[in-house]
């Protein structure tokens, strides 16, 4: 069985954290060439500290043939930027960052290649928790993926 969703969040993920040099997401986040900085699956931990960046699986969708084989799925991913406080400027230059790392970004991870990234829709957002304030930006990108023979 193909998860292609899966495995697009995995490409996603080793991409930000590969971009460890001087301005990268990585670096940007806390991380160093050999250490994952504060980008995470799904969730930002509820002790981590922030600025930090979520890799959420959105939706994929397969595209079968007229007998049902399953052929690719057409996936799309968030990439969340979080930070504490009122404004947006800690985090634009990181979500800036994580747009010239994933925009035309291809590749394989697990059982899946990956055709060009894209973005497909930005949003920013501000979050309360119990008078806690923070800003978000959220990227969608969006990718064909197909298992590997």
């Amino acid at each position: 069985m193909a998860l292609e969703g899966h495995d697009v969040c995995a490409l996603v993920w080793d991409l930000l954290v590969a971009d460890s040099g001087a301005g990268g997401v990585n670096t940007l986040l806390g991380g160093t060439p050999t250490t994952p900085g504060r980008i995470y699956q799904d969730q930002v931990p509820q002790a981590a500290s922030l600025p930090a960046a979520t890799v959420v699986l959105v939706a994929a969708p397969d595209t079968l043939t007229l007998d049902g084989t399953h052929v690719l799925s057409s996936v799309q991913v968030d990439v969340r930027v979080i930070g504490s406080g009122t404004s947006y400027s800690t985090i634009v230059p990181i979500a800036r960052r994580v747009d010239v790392v994933l925009a035309g970004a291809a590749g394989t991870a697990g059982e899946t290649y990956s055709y060009r990234l894209g973005r497909i829709d930005l949003r920013r957002s501000p979050a309360d928790d119990g008078g806690v304030s923070y800003r978000q930006i959220i990227a969608t990108y969006q990718t064909s993926a197909h298992p590997t023979p």
